[in-house]
């Protein structure tokens, strides 16, 4: 995205705010008048386009949480009204636990994650092994994109077989990396056990967090360059490293709020507050949609040259949803899933972290012991609904607090 051909990274963050209002004022005359839905949410708030002129005039207009998108597309099936295309001129329709359904619109760029990849060293000719999921979710697909728009060949992997894999790339020569951090240190140890030599030397990793003892041994151990961003299905690229590695900068493409969770003012410099983004997108009208997530900002000059500020990390979820390998984890969807099996009195899901490697194992608590086909009905089931394995096991009558919460994250980070 560039204005008068000056890329709106190298801009100062307030042009870029300004160009960003303009940019949005436009849409929201114009194509997001096309999304009923849409349209209701200014109209019950009271307000117009023609109350957007400046970036402080941002925070006149309604707030749409992501929590909320189950219950407004389920009211309104498929999409809420919230797109302004008919469903079937959609590229694609993915899935996300909730159910969150997230479109995907006919753009060269729906998801703008080029400047991410750029800035991690990506470049026209890298052969780029994308272990990201392709199968109901954005995110494989999401960067096949951006690879594609830099001119990138991609290796559709996802995740699983990674013998197959580690194979694979090092027949095709792969230089390049897109996935999960962890299962970037899967494919490694894989490659060692079997004398394969892997030729990646670069690596854009997102969905998990990133201890920098892990970043190290990837630089140190295998010559591997790693940078990580920020993202969500139904954004796309929100922030990203540069080579400084020194937080996010913020992607100029959406326009980004850090709001105190209880007040929805702006925070300062340095304290946590709930992500909110509105990106410029034609099709998808998520005007302020809070995420969900806790960061907080470094505004401090970077010596990179990009001129925006930085969210220094992903500091938690508002709503005490974690991340497991890469996908979210609801408290509601395991109480909903336990709900339904006799016996279980109590539960909790305990998360740790092993070799860089989430672990999962869901506790239930019954003054019966449970017959072993219930234990692998309840783990099938968390399966199914959280598109995620896990270890279901029995703990003894007493070992679960009254006052246990649903997710015990025990992850300690760097």
């Amino acid at each position: 995205m560039k204005e008068s051909g000056r890329d709106l990274e190298y801009l100062s963050h307030g042009e870029t705010l300004e160009f960003q209002v303009r940019k949005l004022h436009e849409l929201m005359a114009g194509d997001w008048q096309k999304a009923p839905g849409f349209m209701r949410r200014l109209q019950d708030a009271g307000v117009t386009a023609d109350d957007l002129n400046t970036p402080k005039d941002i925070r006149k207009f309604p707030i749409l949480k992501k929590s909320e998108l189950p219950r407004i597309q389920a009211e309104n099936s498929p999409f809420g009204g919230l797109i302004t295309v008919p469903p079937g001129n959609l590229r694609r329709i993915y899935s996300s636990p909730g159910p969150i359904y997230d479109p995907e619109g006919h753009l060269t760029s729906y998801y703008r994650w080029e400047r991410t990849l750029l800035a991690c060293g990506f470049e026209e000719g890298d052969i780029v092994l994308n272990c990201l999921g392709y199968h109901l979710t954005p995110a494989g697909a999401m960067f096949e994109e951006g690879c594609h728009n830099i001119g990138c060949a991609v290796i559709p992997a996802g995740i699983g077989n990674a013998e197959i894999q580690v194979a694979v790339a090092a027949h095709l020569g792969a230089n390049a990396y897109v996935g999960l951090p962890s299962y970037l240190k899967v494919l490694l140890e894989k490659a060692s056990e079997t004398g394969t030599r892997l030729g990646i030397s670069k690596a854009f990793v997102i969905a998990e967090k990133l201890p920098e003892s892990l970043r190290s041994e990837f630089q140190d151990t295998y010559g591997i360059h790693v940078r990580q961003g920020y993202g969500t299905a139904e954004v796309g690229a929100i922030a990203y490293e540069c080579r400084e590695a020194n937080g996010m900068h913020f992607d100029p493409s959406v326009l980004l709020e850090l709001l105190d969770t209880e007040t929805l003012e702006p925070v300062p410099a340095g304290t946590p507050g709930e992500v909110i983004v509105t990106p410029l997108n034609p099709i998808n009208t998520l005007l302020r949609f809070a995420t969900g997530d806790l960061s907080s900002v470094d505004d401090r000059p970077c010596p990179c040259g990009r001129k925006s500020p930085r969210l220094t990390a992903i500091l938690g979820r508002v709503d005490q949803v974690t991340k497991v390998r890469g996908l979210f984890v609801h408290p509601a969807q395991l109480s909903e899933v336990l709900s339904s099996f006799d016996g279980v009195d109590r539960f909790r899901a305990v998360i740790v972290r092993d070799r860089a490697m989430d672990d999962m194992t869901v506790e239930v608590q019954g003054k019966m012991a449970l017959p072993a086909h219930t234990i692998e009905a309840i783990a099938e089931r968390i399966k199914e609904v959280l598109k995620l394995g896990v270890s279901v096991i029995q703990v003894e009558d007493g070992t679960i607090p009254e006052d246990a919460e649903v997710i015990d994250d025990r992850r300690k980070w760097d």
